[in-house]
């Protein structure tokens, strides 16, 4: 049991790690990028094929937050 634990935990942290370990920091670019990507934009703006955000969610839309004053 021990060992399938520690299996099961080793796999979990090496698919965490890889999905974003072919993107990098470039000087000049807005977001992490993919460096042998063909990009479709400029590289101050994201381009869904080759960048993947530095912070949050893709296609992510907060809901709408109201204020209550007390």
């Amino acid at each position: 049991m021990r060992t399938l634990r520690s299996a099961l935990t080793l796999c979990i942290a090496i698919a965490l790690c890889t999905t974003s370990a072919r993107y990098v920091t470039l000087p000049g670019y807005a977001f992490k990028t993919h460096p042998q990507c063909q990009r479709h934009e400029a590289k101050t703006k994201f381009d869904k094929r080759c960048d993947w955000p530095r912070v949050g969610f893709k296609d992510f839309t907060p809901p709408l937050v109201t204020v209550l004053g007390i």
